[in-house]
C-alpha cells in the first residue's frame, strides 16, 4: 500500500475515538448517507454517487485479486523455483508485503459488499494495512538506496558487502514497521493516550520526509548515472525494473496520500479519497507485471514462461550473457 501510513492513521484514529462505527473506505452506510443528503442540501453540494462508490469498490476487490496470484506467483517462484540473489531478496520481501495488503483490503471489501460480519475489529484490518504498507515502503527504499551505490561504488559493493546483508536489512525493516504500527494501534485505539499523535508524528516524518525523498533522489541519482554519464552502463533489466516501480509509485501512490491530507484537513473533494484507495490497489498489484514484461521483453521464446521472465528481469547486470544462455537453455529443455 503506497500511501502516507500517519495520515491515513490519523483519519480512521479520528474516527475510532469517535466511537463511530467501522464502516467500508468506499460505501457509507444508512446514517451517513442520510446525514450527507442534508448536509449537502444545506450547503448546496454533490454528493458522491452510491452506484459509484460501489463500483470502485468492486474495482478494487478485482485488481486486489488479481493482485494476490501475480504477487502470489512471484513469491512462489522467487522463494522455490528461482537462485536468489540480494536484489531478489528485497524482491521477495516487498511481494509479500503486497500480498499481505490486497489480501486484508479484499477481506474488507467482501465483508462490506456482503454485509458480512466476519467478526474482527477494523482496527485489526487498519493494523496490518498499515504495517504492510510501511514494510512495502522501507524495501522499496532500500531498492533503490542499494541499486544506486552498487552502480556509484561497484567494486566495493562486489568485494566488500556482507553475503547475508539483503536478508539482515529486509528482516530489521519488517521490524521497524511492526513496532512503530504496533505502538499506534496500542497508543491510538486501543488505551488511546497524549503519546498518540507524538507517534503519528514520528512516522509521517519518517514515511514522507525521510523515506520518500531518499528514495526518490537515489532513483534519480541512479538514472542521471546510467543515462547522463560519458561512461556505458550494462545495468541490465533490473534497472529498468526499479526505475519503472519507482515511477509508478509516484503515479499511483503520491496521489492518495494527498487527497487523504486534505480530506483530513477539511478539503473535501468529490470521489476523494475513494480515488487514492482504488489507485492504491492497482500500484500494489502492478509489480508482478512489471517483472513479467521486462523479463520477456524482446524474447519470444519466455512469452509465456514465467520462471525464466522473472529470472531476466532481476539480472543484476549484462555481464553474465552466456552464462543465461545457458541456464535459459536447460531450463526450456527441462
Amino acid at each position: 500500500m503506497r500511501f502516507t501510513a500517519s495520515l491515513c492513521l490519523q483519519v480512521c484514529v479520528k474516527s475510532l475515538i469517535m466511537n463511530t462505527s467501522a464502516t467500508s473506505f468506499f460505501l457509507p452506510n444508512a446514517d451517513s448517507q442520510t446525514q450527507g443528503a442534508n448536509h449537502s442540501g444545506a450547503a448546496g453540494k454533490a454528493e458522491p454517487s452510491y452506484a459509484v462508490l460501489k463500483f470502485m469498490e468492486s474495482f478494487c476487490l478485482i485488481s486486489a485479486a488479481c493482485g494476490m496470484v501475480g504477487n502470489g506467483m512471484v513469491i512462489w517462484y522467487l522463494g522455490f523455483r528461482i537462485r536468489r540473489n540480494h536484489f531478489t531478496v528485497y524482491i521477495l520481501n516487498l511481494a509479500a508485503a503486497d500480498f499481505g495488503y490486497l489480501l486484508c483490503i479484499a477481506i474488507e471489501t467482501v465483508k462490506y459488499l456482503m454485509q458480512f460480519n466476519v467478526g474482527v475489529q477494523f482496527g485489526i484490518f487498519l493494523f496490518l494495512d498499515l504495517f504492510m504498507y510501511g514494510t512495502g515502503l522501507y524495501l522499496l527504499t532500500a531498492i533503490s538506496i542499494e541499486r544506486c551505490l552498487s552502480v556509484l561504488c561497484p567494486i566495493w559493493c562486489r568485494s566488500h558487502r556482507p553475503k547475508h546483508l539483503s536478508s539482515i536489512i529486509a528482516g530489521l525493516l519488517w521490524g521497524l514497521s511492526l513496532l512503530l504500527n504496533t505502538l499506534g494501534y496500542v497508543l491510538c485505539t486501543i488505551h488511546p493516550s497524549s503519546s498518540c499523535w507524538p507517534l503519528l508524528i514520528t512516522i509521517g516524518v519518517l514515511d514522507f520526509l525521510f523515506c520518500t525523498p531518499l528514495m526518490l533522489l537515489f532513483s534519480l541519482t541512479l538514472f542521471l548515472r546510467v543515462k547522463c554519464s560519458s561512461q556505458h552502463f550494462r545495468t541490465g533489466r533490473l534497472f529498468t525494473v526499479i526505475m519503472l516501480t519507482v515511477l509508478f509509485f509516484l503515479i499511483f501512490a503520491v496521489p492518495l496520500s494527498v487527497l487523504i491530507l486534505f480530506d483530513f484537513l477539511g478539503y473535501k473533494f468529490l470521489y476523494s479519497p475513494e480515488i487514492g484507495f482504488v489507485l492504491s490497489c492497482v500500484n500494489s498489484s502492478l509489480n508482478p507485471v512489471i517483472y513479467f514484461l521486462v523479463g520477456s521483453y524482446r524474447d519470444r521464446r519466455i512469452k509465456f514462461a514465467l520462471r525464466l521472465a522473472f529470472q531476466r528481469a532481476f539480472e543484476d547486470s549484462a555481464d553474465d550473457k552466456d552464462e543465461r544462455e545457458t541456464r535459459d537453455t536447460v531450463t526450456m529443455s527441462s
